[in-house]
């Protein structure tokens, strides 16, 4: 195989696998450890007896590994270190992550013999009896999550336990125990040492210590009936307080009212609605409607309060607490409508069911968008917010809610580090205790920055993927896509982290190992190939060089020829091999500081593996001439879609790679306007046009500084 031809294969197979490329960059840990041994003992599930494992001695350390797979190299050693290292002396528990073992179709959908054995041979690994097999479908697990786990087994493949802290628990018991019930109880006593503020003796080691055998096993999600019935114990029916803000918006909250007070099962609470100057017509509207449910709904009182002061959620929200006599408040946009099914209609005792217990800060639910004719299931708007590094994301946006993803972020209630106001319960005496909300948040980040205070002050807030209600997102406020507001957003994120600086980038309940710095509808690995990096301009001409300007003027002349007969530009297109050239630009983002450029370039009756391509800023002058040109490489980006629009073009070879990714910072570059064009092979300079046709330019000033 040619050099070139084998490059591309290997480029192509490193963009289908990014696992297998994470892996390659990670550093084996050589941990010597002297002290007590550990036991190893295979279970088959989680619901195996204890008392299967034999006599268990107070001195030991016990390390479950699950039949089948494979432990990690040195993996006793990091798990030992957790335990026998002085400062870890309180260790109770350590878990760590794990992958799957299998063949490339199954773990990665690629047929094996469509690559060279050079391509492949290095992320091959072997078993004792010589079978090859690749690694993939990575879990990587959050950090201690006490309310995860009672949704089901997170701890998954491999853990260890202290041989006291079994002999502790199992002494408890009259009756035997699995090794479910086992961890439960361990993570119970660990969450009383959390709500003391000690050392809570539960240590996640985020590393990749075992490789399960069977990809077929994937998102095994073991679930115990008798562990939910003790964590989600009977509860009474304590009175809830929901507070709704409100402005101009009169038939958005009748509906968003008339669908709580019809479909909510949970009988104890009372509406507080907070508005904020809406228009006089529309005041009486909201007013008659009140009066009207009031004076034929004893049970279920609304109260109106009314006046007239500028929007700022945090402050709105803190003066509807202000006025509730629940022991609980929930707060819910005007914009959320509750379903009218048997399982929906108890969105509010599923959520009680986690805001009643002490450890548990801000309870959060499912929201979905409101569903089109056309879809024949439901888009997911909210199952929790993570802080990546590129802030607070909302998780699975826009997914459709079909299947388990990712270990059930979307069917399992988990412990989140935030979670939306949109839909919020939570104790008043937590609310009040942490000061309600932060009013210097008025607009964005203020239920995440309240989420983080509770975290701070040990509380833990839970997702509750059981509790359903729809969200017509921002039907109320609008959407933040102008400058001014996007720049408010970007304002307001800064301020966020100013106050929690150890946020930045860090999310207990969310591995450093997954995305961080795009925004990810998935659960994917945080492996960054050269096309998602920062790119670095060369300055090709501060005046343009004769090269260059050529470029530029040959593609002013074809310009100006379209202009005059657009019989002559195609001539001109096909005489010089340009009408080969197929292009698109799916998007130019642009904002102050960045700017991001995403889109595809092939050319047809041609191996792309050869193709060459460039992104050139090219300055606007009034003078004759060509003024200041920037260039950027483009490394190569997958683009599975553009290669099945070309499949059937047998001429067209080797387009998988033909993606356009740029990335790049305005900052340091020359003040001016410039055209944003794609310049192929050297020869052919594309400028990028709108959807309306237009040029796109960008435009470097002192802001951009």
């Amino acid at each position: 195989m040619k050099e070139e031809a084998l490059q591309y294969q290997k480029e192509f197979f490193a963009q289908k696998t990014p696992y297998l490329q994470w892996l390659k960059q990670q550093k084996t840990e050589d941990t010597m450890v002297s002290g007590k041994q550990i036991n190893k003992l295979p279970f088959s599930s989680c619901m195996d007896s204890i008392k299967c494992f034999g006599e268990i001695q107070s001195e030991q350390i016990y390390l479950f590994v699950r039949e089948g797979g494979i432990l990690t190299k040195n993996a006793e050693q990091r798990i030992a270190k957790c335990f026998f290292v002085s400062e870890k002396a309180e260790t109770m528990l350590v878990y760590a992550d794990e992958d799957y073992a299998g063949t490339l179709q199954e773990l990665y959908d690629i047929e094996e013999n469509c690559f060279d054995t050079a391509v492949i041979e290095p992320y091959q690994y072997s078993t004792e009896k010589g079978n090859l097999y690749y690694r993939g479908l990575p879990w990587f697990k959050p950090d201690f999550s006490p309310d995860t786990l009672a949704s089901f087994f997170y701890l998954g493949s491999v853990f260890a336990i202290r041989g006291d802290v079994i002999l502790e628990i199992i002494s408890k018991f009259q009756e035997e125990i699995d090794l479910y019930e086992l961890v439960y109880w361990i993570f119970q006593k660990a969450l009383n040492r959390h709500q003391l503020r000690k050392n809570i003796g539960i240590v996640h080691i985020p590393e990749i210590l075992y490789t399960n055998d069977n990809p077929n096993k994937i998102q095994r999600m073991e679930c115990s009936e008798k562990i939910q019935k003790l964590h989600q114990k009977d509860f009474g029916q304590e009175k809830v307080s929901i507070v709704i803000l409100s402005k101009d918006h009169a038939e958005l909250l009748k509906h968003c009212l008339e669908t709580l007070i019809r479909y909510t099962e949970y009988e104890n609470y009372e509406v507080i609605v907070v508005d904020n100057g809406s228009r006089l017509e529309q005041k009486h509207q909201i007013s008659s409607f009140i009066d009207t449910h009031n004076n034929t709904d004893k049970k279920h009182r609304i109260y109106y309060f009314y006046q007239r002061q500028e929007f700022n959620f945090s402050a709105l929200c803190n003066i509807g607490a202000q006025y509730a006599t629940g022991n609980y408040l929930l707060f819910m946009n005007d914009d959320v409508e509750v379903i009218d099914t048997i399982e929906s209609r108890k969105w509010l005792n599923k959520m009680m069911v986690y805001a009643m217990k002490s450890h548990v800060g801000a309870v959060g639910a499912k929201l979905y968008y409101p569903s089109h004719s056309e879809e024949n299931c439901n888009r997911i708007q909210h199952v929790g917010i993570t802080n990546m590094g590129i802030g607070p994301a909302h998780k699975l946006n826009g997914r459709r809610d079909i299947g388990c993803i990712y270990y059930g972020h979307n069917t399992q209630n988990y412990n989140m580090l935030a979670v939306t106001a949109a839909c919020m319960l939570i104790q008043k005496t937590i609310f009040d205790a942490v000061g309600g909300f932060d009013t210097s948040f008025p607009i964005a980040y203020n239920d995440v920055e309240f989420c983080f205070r509770l975290y701070q002050r040990g509380y833990f807030s839970v997702q509750v993927n059981e509790a359903v209600l729809i969200h017509h997102e921002s039907l109320s406020r609008g959407y933040d896509f102008s400058p001014e507001k996007q720049q408010r957003l970007q304002d307001e994120k800064e301020r966020l982290y100013q106050k929690y600086p150890l946020f930045r980038a860090t999310d207990p309940f969310y591995s450093p190992h997954l995305v961080q710095w795009k925004k990810d509808v998935d659960y994917n690995v945080n492996y960054l190939y050269a096309c998602d990096k920062m790119a670095k301009p060369v300055l090709l001409a501060a005046q343009g060089s004769k090269w260059s300007s050529d470029i530029v003027r040959r593609e002013g002349f074809r310009e100006r020829l379209y202009r005059s007969s657009n019989v002559a530009g195609k001539i001109y297109d096909k005489i010089t091999g340009r009408n080969l050239l197929m292009f698109q630009i799916d998007s130019v983002l642009q904002d102050d500081k960045m700017v991001t450029i995403t889109g595809w370039c092939v050319q047809r009756n041609h191996d792309n593996a050869r193709l060459f391509k460039n992104i050139w800023l090219v300055e606007e002058t009034e003078k004759a001439g060509v003024g200041t040109i920037y260039v950027f490489d483009l490394p190569s980006k997958l683009r599975e879609d553009v290669a099945e629009l070309f499949a059937e073009d047998k001429s067209t070879e080797n387009v998988a790679l033909s993606g356009i990714s740029l990335l790049f910072a305005k900052q340091g570059l020359r003040h001016g306007k410039y055209r944003i064009a794609v310049l192929i092979n050297k020869k052919y300079l594309l400028y990028i046009h709108d959807q309306a046709g237009n040029l796109v330019f960008i435009k470097i000033d002192g802001n951009s500084q």
